[in-house]
């Protein structure tokens, strides 16, 4: 039998004062997408999670983000018709993650979290769901506290990213 649960997520767009390609290049510099030969050698090797975080640690950006997946989702979609600029990262931090999931199993359905930079006819946009929206349901104080946290990071990163120099 399924539990179906009704929450209100929070999408959050920042409209960029760049073109997609320096949009995405200055998220990325923000976000680094993290090579998953990386975790899989650490997942072969047993490594500690010392050495996960160690690990984790240099990969990531300024912003203590990586991108856990990065798909370029316009690529393929632009051989429909017309060409599509569009890029979805699920963003976040393994060790961010273990705290919240380690208090609630079912955070791992938003820990990482989504993100997306687009462009449409008003100019290129980067758009998330705000992870406190996505984390608050699962009720823990704790859990709340982290989303908050992220929530600040990531606004940080976004505007950054979608900000003149």
């Amino acid at each position: 039998m399924a539990d179906c649960t009704t929450f209100t997520a929070i999408w959050v767009t920042c409209d960029s004062a760049h073109d997609y390609a320096t949009t995405r290049h200055r998220f990325d510099e923000q976000v680094p997408l993290l090579d998953q030969t990386i975790t899989l050698n650490l997942v072969i090797g047993n490594a500690s999670w010392a050495e996960v975080g160690a690990e984790v640690g240099r990969r990531s950006g300024p912003s203590g983000f990586v991108a856990l997946s990065r798909l370029d989702e316009g690529a393929l979609l632009s051989l429909h018709s017309e060409p599509v600029e569009a890029t979805q990262y699920l963003v976040g931090n393994p060790a961010i993650a273990q705290q919240v999931i380690s208090l609630n199993r079912a955070a791992c359905l938003h820990a990482p979290f989504p993100l997306a930079i687009y462009t449409d006819a008003t100019g290129t946009h980067l758009a998330y769901t705000r992870p406190s929206s996505l984390l608050g349901p699962l009720g823990s104080q704790a859990i709340g506290e982290i989303a908050a946290e992220l929530d600040d990071r990531i606004m940080r990163t976004v505007e950054g990213a979608c900000s003149l120099p």
